[in-house]
């Protein structure tokens, strides 16, 4: 590739391209384009392109829509890419339509070749410093492991330390949970700014921040959501841990006085699924944290709360969050209310297991019949036997 930096000049006129090029070719490497529909290819195909020279009249594509395409494209190197409009004298309006679509500079169709040399080199200048910012801000982003506005980590290095959790667990047969939850304010003024919202949700993040230990993990995984890992030993003590996060949350003064908050819960372990990765971990508690939501459930979801099935995502999230393990633990804990409703379904899941108790009872029995009937003959039978 060449050491200098490329220039595109986007002109109809095969005379004015040639003026131009005859101008910049000592400092610059040239490319050309007969009409703007070539000039955008080009621009799409070409990363050495640092700066577009473009005349606003030209066929198929017009300097008009090639500045619109440009500042509308999805690719940061076009969208910020410097746009030099060539002008007449005459052409005011033109010049002050391109201004309003983005046109980055306008130079003369008769420009003298040192102006628009020094034209060009301090627009690749300012494009190279602003180039150099975005990567130091992208290597910055990419070390940072807290968010300074919340104090909880930020969510790439959430799922990486996860990631070490999970490691650890498959190694030692432990348990990992993530719990996930979601708020919800009731501000006191129902037409609060954008900004004094954000704020609030940064004070609920920062309590969140305080309350947990110091071996467990928390992230913001969305505006209003936030993700919390923890080492599991079961389902009483998960539930637990999201209790009393729950009770921390909507605490009075979370998000400020005044301002309630409403949370909802969902929970994902890994000794759900072993081969469960810390994203796939999380995405599930967040699954189920969104089902509790959309029911309007103060339930905390998890076990298989996103099982198939029929109905609303609500209702199965309030069926499948209880099964024998967690009706049990409600019972020893004093809340076999919560149990009743769900009777039905532990019956039918306790089934097999009954039927397996009546067998081994039958068993036994037969084996004392076979016993008392060998005594009182003397000798057992064969099928005795």
């Amino acid at each position: 590739m060449s050491a200098k930096a490329r220039i595109l000049i986007a002109d109809d006129s095969r005379i004015v391209r040639a003026t131009i090029a005859q101008h910049i070719r000592d400092r610059f490497d040239v490319r050309e384009a007969a009409d703007g529909e070539a000039a955008w290819q080009a621009m799409l195909l070409d990363s050495s392109i640092r700066v577009v020279i473009t005349d606003l009249t030209m066929p198929k594509v017009d300097g008009f829509e090639l500045i619109t395409r440009a500042r509308a494209s999805k690719i940061q190197r076009i969208r910020e890419m410097p746009l030099i409009v060539l002008s007449g004298a005459d052409e005011q309006d033109e010049c002050e339509r391109a201004a309003s679509l983005g046109a980055t500079d306008f130079v003369n169709k008769g420009v003298k070749a040192a102006e628009l040399i020094l034209r060009l080199e301090v627009l690749i200048k300012l494009a190279s410093t602003r180039e150099a910012l975005t990567e130091s801000r992208t290597a910055l982003e990419s070390t940072r492991t807290v968010d300074p506005d919340t104090d909880l980590l930020v969510l790439p290095f959430f799922d990486r330390q996860v990631e070490k959790l999970i490691s650890y667990s498959r190694r030692n047969l432990t348990d990992v949970a993530v719990v996930c939850i979601r708020v919800e304010l009731s501000m006191p003024d129902a037409e609060a700014w954008e900004g004094e919202i954000e704020q609030r949700v940064r004070l609920v993040a920062r309590s969140l921040a305080a309350a947990i230990r110091m071996e467990d993990l928390a992230a913001r995984s969305d505006r209003y959501e936030f993700c919390v890992a923890t080492q599991s030993d079961g389902v009483a003590g998960v539930l637990r841990f999201a209790a009393r996060l729950r009770k921390i949350l909507e605490n009075v003064d979370a998000a400020g006085g005044g301002v309630e908050v409403w949370t909802c819960i969902g929970v994902a372990s890994l000794s759900e699924d072993m081969r469960l990765n810390a994203e796939q971990l999380r995405q599930i508690s967040q699954k189920r944290a969104q089902q509790a939501q959309t029911g309007r459930s103060r339930r905390i979801v998890l076990g298989a709360a996103d099982a198939g099935g029929g109905g609303n995502g609500a209702s199965r999230a309030d069926e499948g969050s209880m099964d024998v393990s967690l009706a049990l633990t409600l019972i020893r804990s004093g809340r076999a209310a919560e149990v009743v409703p769900h009777l039905p379904r532990l019956v039918h899941q306790l089934r097999p297991l009954m039927a397996l108790v009546r067998q081994q009872k039958e068993l036994e029995l037969s084996k004392k019949e076979t016993v008392v009937h060998g005594n009182l003959q003397g000798v057992p039978r064969p099928l005795d036997q």
